[in-house]
């Protein structure tokens, strides 16, 4: 009886055995796993070579490649992936902009994350969680040289900052323009942007941005932010030692640790954690360890889903203050 032949690939000088590269990819897997991220991705590399690899597969690679150091290599594949609009896009997409932050590659991370609050696949929640983000990166900003490249826009209508004119225009489009304005010069305005933040008729976010904006511009003089109680005379490039924002990664790792075991409430705690630093800003939760903060903010949530009675206290008071600031937006 003739023997049933199976094809055998080549590449190059290299004969690819039946099954050589499934096996490549079953190992890559299993390493993966097992946390052997090292020998996961000296698989899924061999793997790679020969055939095009599935999404899911490539969203094991990202992973395996990130711990080991391959940021470079883990941000094309995230590329590949939201070029084509994967469906297992969703599931990397925030890899993809930690991968950008961490690569300090900001002018791509915002279109990055322009484009995804426009894409109408994306539900309300998940561009709520883009912009959260994005306002969020541009806290690195203040840690970066101030850039005057060729491309950055040098002309724009300085009269949309007088705050008689700032004031009258939708949320969007203030927070607009004060993110267009961080690839400008904003010498010409600064005195405007300084007004916009200590006025009483604009929202706390929209001040934090604009306060953002003159600590990466370089803006050394001083100004007085006021919101939710508080009140300090700051310099941009030299804000308060320690902010909420800047506590919000020991704060998440309380939180992580306690709701492990519910991702529902994990997800939905953490949003609210970092919406209210970036509100706050510059301000904190004065006089409330990490601790105490990641596990009142997990009291409140535990409200919200009717488990427990909320109770009157000055921290409570200033977790409603801030998400009544927030609705503001979400209802324009």
């Amino acid at each position: 009886m003739k023997k049933k032949g199976h094809p055998i690939l080549k590449d190059e000088n290299v004969i690819l055995f039946p099954g050589m590269v499934e096996n490549y990819i079953e190992n890559g897997l299993k390493f993966a796993e097992e946390n052997n991220f090292v020998q996961a991705v000296a698989c899924l590399d061999e793997a790679n070579k020969y055939k095009e690899l599935s999404d899911m597969v490539q969203s094991v690679y990202i992973l395996s490649l990130l711990e080991t150091g391959r940021a470079n290599d883990a941000k094309k594949i995230c590329e590949t992936l939201y070029e084509k609009k994967s469906p297992f896009f969703e599931q990397v997409i925030e890899l993809y902009l930690t991968i950008l932050l961490d690569l300090k590659e900001y002018k791509q991370l915002n279109e990055v994350l322009n484009g995804l609050m426009k894409d109408s696949t994306y539900t309300f929640q998940q561009k709520k969680n883009f912009k959260q983000l994005k306002e969020l990166s541009i806290k690195l900003l203040t840690d970066t040289t101030y850039s005057t490249d060729e491309d950055v826009q040098t002309n724009f209508d300085t009269e949309l900052f007088e705050l008689c004119n700032f004031k009258t225009l939708p949320y969007g489009r203030q927070e607009q323009l004060l993110q267009e304005a961080f690839q400008t010069d904003i010498k010409d305005i600064t005195k405007e942007i300084i007004t916009i933040i200590e006025s009483s008729d604009i929202i706390p976010t929209i001040k934090s941005l604009a306060l953002l904006l003159l600590g990466a511009a370089g803006v050394n003089n001083e100004v007085t932010v006021e919101k939710f109680g508080f009140k300090e005379t700051v310099i941009p490039t030299a804000p308060p030692e320690h902010t909420a924002v800047d506590r919000v990664e020991p704060i998440k790792r309380y939180i992580e640790n306690s709701l492990e075991k519910d991702p529902t409430k994990l997800q939905m705690t953490l949003e609210m954690v970092h919406r209210h630093a970036y509100t706050l800003f510059p301000f904190d939760w004065v006089g409330y360890t990490n601790e105490i903060v990641a596990n009142r903010y997990i009291e409140y949530v535990d409200v919200l889903f009717g488990n427990s009675e909320l109770q009157s206290d000055e921290f409570f008071k200033l977790l409603i203050v801030l998400e009544e600031s927030l609705e503001v937006l979400s209802c324009e």
